[in-house]
This record gives structure tokens, C-alpha cells and sequence, in this order.
């Protein structure tokens, strides 16, 4: 088991710091879009029937890693009737 974890953590420092960030990103959107669910109270169900898609889609989008397009962000923020990312320029 030691073994897996330091071959883990040799791998994760290998990773640059803009890929690590990339990913950090799509992670906190994909915690928001689960925030606004359960502050909501809807599932994942509700949003797709809200937002017109299959509910494959929305479970692709809320696990794992999905490459939301900027579209899709903006069809979520939406369907939820809050935004998932703020702008500021």
C-alpha cells in the first residue's frame, strides 16, 4: 500500500501547475453545479428535464471530468437561475 501511495504522489508532482489548475477548476464547477441541486432541491433528473437534455448528459457533466463548453455553462446557469462561474472585468 505505501508503495501505491508514493507512486500516487510521484505522479501528482509530475503534473504542471497549469494542468493542476485546469483541473481545480473544472472541479469547483462541478461542486457548484451539485450546490445549487441540493440548494435547490432538485436532482439531476430535474435539471435535465428543466434544461431539455437526458439525464446521461447531466451525470456526464456532474462526474468525472466533463469539457463543459462555455454554451453549457451558460444552459446550467440558467437552468439553475444562478451562475456557476462569476466574471468580473
Amino acid at each position: 500500500m505505501r508503495n501505491k501511495q508514493k507512486w500516487l504522489n510521484n505522479k501528482i508532482a509530475a503534473v504542471s501547475p497549469t494542468i493542476m489548475s485546469e483541473v481545480q477548476l473544472s472541479a469547483d464547477i462541478i461542486a457548484r453545479i451539485d450546490v445549487i441541486l441540493k440548494q435547490k432541491g432538485m436532482t439531476q433528473r430535474d435539471l435535465a428535464h428543466k434544461m431539455g437534455r437526458s439525464e446521461a448528459v447531466i451525470s456526464r457533466w456532474t462526474t468525472g471530468f466533463p469539457n463543459l463548453t462555455l454554451k453549457s455553462i451558460a444552459e446550467i446557469s440558467t437552468a439553475h437561475g444562478e451562475p456557476l462561474i462569476n466574471v468580473t472585468s
